[in-house]
């Protein structure tokens, strides 16, 4: 589906690019490395409305003519969601998210902040770097970032660097902690496919979630590592080869709505059953009912992870297209807002 080649990827994984000598801090907590494995599951201050809710991201600092919604920026700046953020070649956007964690947006990168899903940031060209501060006992979601080609998640202390290439294909590499892998397949239980990876441990995606190789620990490294894979990397595919791609995404992503619309009736009937064996005090019925219940949460919960995760990847591969001049006339994401809004609560 993508066209860089997982096994050129992986081979220049395999070359050194990461042996040790970069002294470079990574700046994030030092989690030790774990483990891969595989799982189903200058201030011009501009501030929000003090009394509602905060922006889903500040703007903290910026090298290179940075621009948000194709506005210059200027200092520290609240960062609204759906504004483009368009980092120019040589530059640096840095910024803190609501939900704690912060990214650090490469030269050459295009991304959104959201507050309509799981992911905080969609990435639509470039690389990042995204670190998940420890909270202590305090609860806070994970730090999700998405793309047209992977989402990675870090659910605790840790930190990420992914890059996407022109051909469509991605390359992400764990720094510290532990981060999940997806690119929104489901196992025959409905879960959300996803590959969880240890600091020092790196995959390659092109269509499919490659072998994981041995990564770098240090952020100078892994831009070092990307930078020489985009040289290897394919020239961009046409848009008609996205088009398909997004056509594609469109139908899994309904797919996912379908089963999650489904499993909800049925959590309303057996509710409506439960009540019923209640009134009636048939206690065997009600107890029979009450286990359906709990599995019914359960499946739901799946489902829901399953939805988001591709409505993040559909809305990511659209705005790839819309940036080509080939947005579909009728526009997928539009179309599905409300039900998605519906379904997932976003």
């Amino acid at each position: 589906m993508r066209a860089l080649s997982v096994s050129l990827a992986l081979g220049l994984l395999s070359l050194g690019l990461f042996a040790c000598g970069d002294d470079e801090g990574s700046g994030a907590p030092d989690p030790r490395p774990a483990p891969t494995r595989r799982h189903t599951h200058d201030v011009d201050t501009q501030r929000g409305d003090p009394h509602g809710d905060p922006p889903p991201a500040r703007l903290l600092r910026t090298e290179g003519g940075v621009t948000i919604d194709g506005a210059a920026t200027h200092g520290e700046m609240d960062v609204e969601p759906d504004k483009p953020i368009v980092v120019p070649e040589g530059g640096r956007a840095v910024l803190q998210l609501r939900d704690g964690g912060r990214v650090e947006l490469d030269g050459g990168s295009r991304a959104l902040v959201t507050d309509d899903g799981g992911a905080q940031l969609l990435l639509i060209t470039g690389a990042l770097w995204a670190v998940q501060p420890p909270s202590g006992n305090a609860p806070r979601p994970p730090l999700r970032i998405s793309s047209a080609a992977v989402t990675a998640e870090i659910g605790g202390a840790g930190e990420l660097y992914l890059a996407l290439f022109d051909s469509g294909a991605a390359w992400v590499t764990v720094l510290g902690g532990m981060a999940a892998i997806s690119i929104g397949e489901a196992d025959n239980r409905r879960r959300l496919r996803a590959l969880e990876l240890g600091g020092g441990h790196a995959v390659a995606v092109a269509g499919r979630l490659a072998e994981p190789t041995e990564g770098p620990s240090r952020l100078s490294a892994a831009r070092e590592a990307a930078a020489t894979l985009a040289t290897a990397d394919p020239e961009p595919p046409p848009p008609e080869r996205l088009e398909r791609d997004l056509a594609h995404e469109v139908s899994r992503l309904d797919q996912a709505l379908s089963w999650l619309e489904a499993e909800t009736r049925r959590g309303r009937e057996l509710t409506t059953s439960h009540r019923e064996a209640v009134r009636q005090k048939n206690m065997d019925e009600g107890r029979s009912l009450q286990r359906d219940l709990v599995e019914h949460s359960r499946a739901l919960y799946r489902l829901r992870r399953l939805a988001t995760a591709r409505w993040e990847w559909t809305r990511a591969l659209h705005l790839r297209l819309v940036e080509t001049g080939r947005a579909p006339a009728d526009d997928p994401i539009a179309q599905r807002r409300e039900r998605v809004v519906g379904l997932l609560g976003t």
